[in-house]
């Protein structure tokens, strides 16, 4: 009610107070101090009663508001809960759509290499890469003198082929493939890194499965040639990313063998040390069994990337005590394990890593331990909803596995643009095929 209401209905309960003071004056024969008194009471019993009936009135009006405000932000809360519902909808529409772009089938009009968008300094950064990708090219043609020492004359297709045969084979007529599986980010699920894998086929186009080739190829001695290919299409990756001005990182992994190749690594760390950019793009990985029983060659080698910058990641890892001061001062900023064992061995079996913290480390917090080490946690082997809710009750950052998406070969356009020159897969017997 406004204040001059208030002011004339006040001044209405004075006259009404003094006219009846008056009357009693009159009517009754009262002095007039005692009609004064009346009067005065009768106006103040007026002006509590007003007072009363106004606060009544203004506690309704508040109580009404209170409502109308916890309504009004019980609305607002759902209609933020549904904001935030479909930003994540549309993020997980644009990870599909950029999976969809990575790996669909090339468009029927080519599109010139100028329409993608670049920034400033990129024209001088792809000058770089042409350069250390012809060095890499040259390593592995040197390395395929390994392949030619062991090789024979062309195979007779009707004979009988062995492991080793077919790993050869599959090299040298250039058989090999990447296949990229996303590792997305809990609990929006966007992709944050690709992991790239080999895969080789037979004669009939048949994948040859790795428990199939990795041990003949590790008896013949090819792995390393294996890594050599892998690292060429991961880094020609990075580059077709970069002409896109998109940073998205690829784990590429690495045997020992490569870190401790005499011909072979001088020639890869010379190419990472001229293009320093892609250290924030490429993470090399290591088996956890292999990063234990590395020798000190292999470890200087480690230490020589790192001094440029680039980060390891140890993956295969079915022990959970890692020593993580030893981690870091090693450069591993990623550390892989299985979902199931993440919840077997640090909910259920109680183990914990080594490090500086004394105090008892509840098993959600574990994985801001490994953060304070500069490491993320990586759950992979990922299958199913319930594993997704066990390792998001342990915080953990990243998630890799067919739940998310398997692994899956690069459009065939893009194999060809990243194979490793002619002659280093096609010469055989110092001839080219």
């Amino acid at each position: 009610m406004p204040i001059i209401t208030h002011v004339l209905l006040y001044a209405g309960y004075a006259m009404i107070s003094f006219a009846t003071g008056a009357a009693l004056m009159q009517i009754g024969g009262e002095p007039l101090g005692s009609s004064l008194l009346g009067g005065i009471a009768l106006f103040s019993a007026c002006a509590v009663t007003h007072a009363g009936i106004s606060s009544s009135a203004a506690a309704n009006r508040i109580g009404g508001a209170e409502k109308r405000l916890k309504a009004d932000s019980e609305r607002i809360r759902s209609a933020q809960r549904e904001i935030v519902a479909d930003i994540d909808a549309i993020q997980t529409r644009m990870d599909s759509l950029e999976a969809q772009i990575a790996f669909a089938p090339p468009p029927q009009q080519p599109q010139l290499e100028t329409s993608y968008p670049q920034s400033a300094g990129m024209p001088l950064e792809l000058k770089l890469i042409d350069q250390i990708v012809d060095k890499l090219g040259a390593a592995m043609d040197a390395r395929l003198q390994g392949i030619q020492s062991g090789a024979v004359a062309p195979l007779n297709p009707n004979a009988p082929r062995g492991p080793m045969d077919l790993v050869r084979e599959a090299l040298l007529e250039n058989r090999v493939e990447l296949h990229l599986q996303p590792i997305v980010q809990l609990p929006q699920r966007k992709t944050a890194f690709y992991e790239g894998f080999t895969r080789l086929k037979d004669a009939n186009g048949r994948l040859i499965l790795p428990q199939e080739f990795i041990p003949a190829a590790e008896q013949a001695g090819l792995m390393t040639t294996i890594d050599n290919v892998l690292l060429f299409r991961c880094v020609q990756i990075v580059r077709k990313l970069m002409k896109q001005d998109r940073r998205i990182g690829i784990f590429c992994n690495l045997t020992p063998s490569a870190l401790a190749d005499e011909l072979f690594f001088p020639q890869f760390l010379d190419f990472m040390r001229e293009n320093r950019d892609l250290a924030g793009s490429v993470i090399f990985e290591i088996p956890q069994d292999s990063y234990e029983n590395r020798t000190s060659i292999e470890a200087r080698a480690m230490s020589k990337l790192v001094d440029l910058g680039f980060r390891f990641s140890i993956d295969k890892v079915t022990n959970a005590a890692l020593d993580l001061p030893d981690l870091e001062r090693a450069g591993v900023r990623y550390v892989k394990m299985a979902g199931r064992t993440m919840v077997e061995q640090i909910v259920r079996g109680g183990v914990r890593p080594r490090s500086a913290i004394t105090r008892e480390i509840a098993a959600i917090d574990i994985s801001a331990v490994f953060q304070r080490y500069g490491i993320d946690l990586i759950a992979e082997r990922i299958e199913n909803e319930d594993s997704v809710l066990e390792v998001l009750d342990l915080d953990v950052p990243y998630g890799q596995g067919h739940l998310f998406g398997a692994p899956r070969a690069i459009k065939e356009s893009l194999m060809e643009e990243t194979a490793p020159p002619r002659d280093f897969l096609l010469k055989q017997n110092g001839r080219v095929a």
